[in-house]
């Protein structure tokens, strides 16, 4: 409690003079009314007082600042010294109340930033976490249930050496993984060795079964890396169906292709597609 006392001789205030009011205001904080009563004479008591829920069995939460006037009897002195000096107090006790409505205030305003603050980084990691989740779960691999028999493996990579034995292990998984696509699409045979096998229109879909090469290659260990890794690993071609080298490629292909496929990606010396 902070109290600013006017005196005046030998009188004692009168509690049947105190006046003071308070409203209960926005987040059960009380707003302050100032209510003044000064006389021509006698003594005001000017107090603010500073209440707080916690010391009444609260949580400390609701706090308020009431701001009190007391006068006191009235006794006959010098009116012009009087009112110079209730003046004076008046203001004195107004630029007091205003600092503690100001201070109050304040740390309502602090406490409601840091509660929008408290919500938003709350909000934020409530959005990261499935995120996280779903960085964490492993990768889907779309080929585990192609059946795959001595004959299909070794088909896959002599095919994978052939077609892709110049690319780096990334380029070799994606011509793999052509191969597994037309596997389990509705368009193409049903086995790894037929569709490799396969022909459209009298023409092989895979040039090497048809120019020697797929029975002449050597398959290193990093095609039988690249190979294991398509098979066991997640799908990076974009569920691509056809693959193409455009600069070894006979033109009149290429223009099929372009007509007919929907372009995906190029990556090393292949260009991937897909039905439209």
């Amino acid at each position: 409690m902070v109290v600013t006392v006017q005196p005046s001789p030998s009188l004692l205030p009168n509690p049947a003079h105190l006046k003071f009011a308070f409203s209960k205001g926005l987040d059960s904080w009380l707003n302050l009314h100032i209510l003044t009563d000064f006389a021509a004479s006698g003594f005001s008591v000017f107090a603010m007082v500073s209440l707080n829920a916690h010391g009444f069995g609260g949580t400390g939460k609701n706090r308020s600042v009431v701001c009190i006037s007391m006068k006191g009897t009235e006794e006959e002195v010098p009116a012009e010294n009087s009112e110079q000096e209730s003046v004076a107090a008046l203001g004195d006790f107004a630029s007091s109340c205003k600092q503690a409505i100001e201070s109050e205030q304040s740390k309502l305003k602090e406490a409601r930033e840091a509660e929008i603050q408290k919500r938003e980084v709350t909000a934020v990691c409530a959005s990261v976490e499935p995120i996280h989740n779903e960085m964490q779960q492993p990768p889907v691999n779309p080929y585990g249930d192609i059946p795959i028999s001595e004959e299909d493996y070794e088909a896959l990579l002599r095919i994978v050496q052939a077609e892709a034995g110049g690319e780096d292990e990334q380029g070799k998984i994606l011509v793999a993984e052509v191969i597994l696509n037309r596997v389990l699409a509705e368009d193409f045979a049903s086995t790894i060795s037929d569709v490799i096998f396969e022909t459209s229109g009298g023409s092989p879909q895979f040039a090497p079964t048809a120019d020697g090469r797929y029975y002449s290659v050597e398959v290193t260990g990093s095609t039988v890396e690249a190979v294991e890794k398509a098979i066991n690993e997640e799908d990076i071609s974009q569920g691509a169906l056809f693959f193409s080298a455009r600069r070894r490629a006979n033109p009149y292909d290429m223009a099929w292709f372009d007509r007919n496929l929907t372009w995906l990606f190029q990556y090393g010396g292949h260009e991937f597609y897909t039905l439209p």
